[in-house]
């Protein structure tokens, strides 16, 4: 083989590591933005704790809308959050994953519905979207 050979093999494959450690860099996800999504999470906790049923209606919405905005830094996406979340399968157990449906499934009664919520209910749904959250963007 020849010297040219040899240098335009080495240069490919050099250029090949590059694409590859870019591709690899360009799926993390800021850790500011990381923080600020779990702020929001964390004042909705409060929320989720009120007397107020419209406040933990409200909450709840918000919780999805964090979880959809998870979901679409995830797949770098626009997608609705029942669309990603029908790509986010193969992130949580089937046990879980029917739970973060469910809890999808209980906001849009909340908005199509009117449905209320009890505290105790709205709770659980929190652990939930915190759960799936904490895990689509790890």
């Amino acid at each position: 083989m020849s010297s040219q050979t040899v240098i335009t093999i080495v240069i490919l494959l050099l250029l090949g590591l590059l694409f590859l450690v870019a591709y690899l860099n360009s799926k993390k996800i800021p850790a500011r933005k990381k923080e600020k999504i779990f702020e929001k999470i964390e004042l909705l906790g409060s929320q989720i704790n009120s007397d107020d049923d419209y406040a933990r209606r409200d909450a709840i919405i918000k919780l999805d809308n964090v979880l959809g905005k998870a979901l679409n830094i995830r797949y770098n996406n626009d997608s609705s959050c029942g669309d990603n979340l029908k790509l986010g399968k193969k992130l949580f157990d089937k046990k879980k994953y029917q739970q973060i449906w469910d809890a999808h499934k209980i906001r849009n009664n909340i908005v199509h519905n009117d449905e209320n919520i009890s505290r105790t209910q709205a709770l659980e749904i929190f652990k939930v979207y915190k759960f799936a959250v904490k895990q689509i963007l790890k």
